[in-house]
C-alpha cells in the first residue's frame, strides 16, 4: 500500500489515524524549481516528462525524502496513457490544485492512480474520471503492520468503471474479487474523507462501489466521512468489509448516500453496506445523513460471528429505498453471540420496501445476545411492509423504549416488537402515533419460554386493520 505523506501534512495524516476533527492539509507553497527539499512540483498536464505528475511520482518512488507533490495552479486535465503508480514506502501528500486525471485512454481494467508501497496517503483537490478499472487503488502490502492512513479531501471520483476508490487489505481480493478469504496484513486502516464526491462509479461490472474499504487479517477499519456525497454508483455508495479479527468503526457526518446500487438485478445494492465477519464489532455513528432511493437498502449494517453491533443515529433519513430503509442485523449469517444496541433520534424512514424486504426500520438480533433499542422522535410511515421492527430471535432479551414515534399508513404493522427466543420482552411506548396501518398499530410477540411486559402511555391510534394494539400470548400490556 502506498503512504502519501507530506512533511507539512503529517498532522493531517496523524489526525486520520486518530479520527480527530478535520485537519486541513497544509497549503502547498509555490516554488520556481521543479523539486525542492521534500517536495516535487507538477507544472504541466503532459502524461510524462519533466514537470509531469508521472515524473513527480517516479521521483518520489526513488527518493523517500520526497513526501509532498504539489500541482501548480492551472495544470488542468492529465490524460493518462497508463496508470501512475506510487510504490514508495514513505508517507506522501498530493495537493492537486483542482487538476483532473482522465482515465479514458487506459487499457483493460487499469486504475488511474495506484499506491501500493504501504505508506500513509493524503490527496487533496483532485478529480479522477473515466478509468476502465478503479479510479484510485490503495493496496496494503501483506507484511504491513501498525495503522495505514488514507486522507481524501475535496476529491471528485466519477464515472470509473469499477470502484471509484478501493482501499484493500484482503490478500486475495485483487486477483479474485469473489474470494471469501479473510487473509490480510496485520495493519489497521484509518480513512478520512472530507468534502468529496463519488458519482456514477461501478457501472462496468457487478459489485463495484463508490468507495470500498476491505480489511482482512488482524486490524480494524476506522473511517470518518464528512460532508461528502455518494451518488448513482453501480453497487454500494460506500462499503466497509471487515474480515477476521478486528472492528469496523465509522462515523458519517453530513453525508448523502443516494440512488446507488442499480447496476444489475442480479445483485442490487445499498447506500451504505457495512459487513463485519469473525471476531469483532460494528460500531457506527450517523449524523445528518440521507440514504434515499437506493436499489436495495438505504443503510445495511451486518455483524457476523463474535462481536456486537452498536449504532447511534441523529437526523437520518432513508426514503424510497427498494427494500428496507434502515436495517441492522447482528449474527446476520453466522452466529457468534453479541448484542445489538441502537440509539436513534430524529430518524425518518418513508416509502421503503416497494420491491422487497421488511420494515422501513428493522433491528434484528438473530443469534444469542440482547437487543436494546432507544428510539426518540422516529418516523416510519408509508412503507410497503411494517414501519418499525425490533426482533430478537434466540437466547437474549429485547428491551425497547420508543418516545414520540410516528408510524402511519404502513403495509403491515406500525410497530412490531418480537421476542422469538428464550428471553423476555420489556418495552415502553410513550407519546406515539400509529394510525392507518394495514396490520396493528402496535404488535407484540413473546415466545412462551419468556415473559413480556410493555407499558404504553399516550398512544394515538385509529384506522389500523389489526387494531391499535395486538398482544400475543405471554405479553402483558400496561397502560
Amino acid at each position: 500500500m502506498n503512504h502519501l505523506r507530506a512533511t507539512s501534512l503529517a498532522a493531517a495524516v496523524v489526525a486520520v489515524a486518530a479520527c480527530a476533527d478535520d485537519a486541513p492539509l497544509e497549503p502547498a507553497t509555490s516554488s520556481p524549481s521543479f523539486v525542492t527539499a521534500g517536495a516535487a512540483h507538477v507544472t504541466t498536464n503532459a502524461d510524462a516528462g519533466p514537470g509531469s505528475f508521472r515524473r513527480a511520482v517516479t521521483r518520489a518512488n526513488a527518493d523517500p525524502a520526497i513526501g509532498r507533490i504539489h500541482f501548480r495552479p492551472g495544470v488542468g486535465t492529465v490524460v493518462l496513457k497508463s496508470p501512475i503508480v506510487f510504490s514508495g514506502s514513505q508517507a506522501l501528500a498530493i495537493d492537486a490544485g483542482g487538476a483532473q486525471l482522465d482515465g479514458t485512454g487506459l487499457a483493460g481494467t487499469d486504475a488511474g492512480f495506484v499506491a501500493d508501497g504501504g505508506g500513509d496517503l493524503a490527496i487533496r483537490h483532485l478529480s479522477v474520471h473515466g478509468a476502465p478499472g478503479n479510479g484510485i487503488t490503495v493496496a496494503v502490502p501483506e507484511n504491513a503492520a501498525g495503522t495505514i492512513s488514507v486522507h481524501l479531501e475535496q476529491v471528485t471520483i466519477r464515472q470509473n468503471a469499477l470502484h471509484g476508490v478501493l482501499i484493500n487489505d484482503q490478500a486475495e481480493y485483487l486477483t479474485d474479487p469473489a474470494s471469501e478469504s479473510d487473509a490480510g496484513s496485520n495493519a489497521a486502516i484509518a480513512v478520512r474523507v472530507t468534502e468529496s464526491t463519488f458519482d456514477r462509479n461501478g457501472l462496468g461490472a457487478l459489485d463495484y462501489d463508490g468507495l470500498r474499504l476491505n480489511e482482512g487479517g488482524r486490524g480494524d477499519i476506522n473511517a470518518v466521512v464528512t460532508r461528502s456525497r455518494f451518488l448513482r454508483n453501480g453497487a454500494d455508495g460506500l462499503e466497509l468489509d471487515e474480515r477476521a479479527v478486528g472492528d469496523a468503526v465509522f462515523t458519517l457526518r453530513q453525508v448523502d448516500l443516494n440512488r446507488n446500487g442499480s447496476f444489475s438485478t442480479e445483485d442490487l445494492d445499498d447506500g451504505i453496506d457495512v459487513d463485519e465477519a469473525g471476531d469483532g464489532s460494528v460500531i457506527g455513528r450517523f449524523e445528518r445523513v440521507s440514504a434515499n432511493a437506493n436499489s436495495e437498502q438505504g443503510v445495511d449494517l451486518n455483524e457476523n460471528g463474535a462481536g456486537e453491533l452498536r449504532v447511534v443515529m441523529y437526523q437520518v433519513e432513508a426514503l424510497g429505498n427498494a427494500e428496507e430503509g434502515i436495517e441492522f442485523e447482528e449474527d446476520d449469517d453466522v452466529a457468534g453471540g453479541g448484542d445489538l444496541e441502537a440509539e436513534l433520534e430524529h430518524v425518518t424512514t418513508r416509502r421503503n420496501g416497494g420491491s422487497d424486504g421488511d420494515a422501513g426500520l428493522k433491528l434484528r438480533e438473530k443469534g444469542p445476545g440482547n437487543l436494546t433499542a432507544r428510539l426518540l422522535n422516529v418516523v416510519s410511515s408509508n412503507n410497503a411492509v411494517a414501519g418499525i421492527l425490533a426482533q430478537e430471535d434466540e437466547n437474549g432479551k429485547l428491551a425497547a423504549g420508543l418516545v414520540g414515534t410516528e408510524t402511519l399508513s404502513n403495509g403491515s404493522d406500525g410497530i412490531q416488537l418480537e421476542e422469538n427466543g428464550a428471553g423476555n420482552l420489556a418495552g415502553r411506548i410513550t407519546r406515539a402515533s400509529s394510525r392507518g396501518n394495514t396490520g396493528a398499530g402496535v404488535a407484540l410477540t413473546q415466545e412462551p419460554t419468556g415473559t413480556g411486559e410493555v407499558r404504553i402511555q399516550s398512544l394515538t391510534g385509529g384506522g389500523n386493520g389489526g387494531g391499535d394494539v395486538s398482544a400475543g400470548p405471554g405479553v402483558s400490556v400496561i397502560r
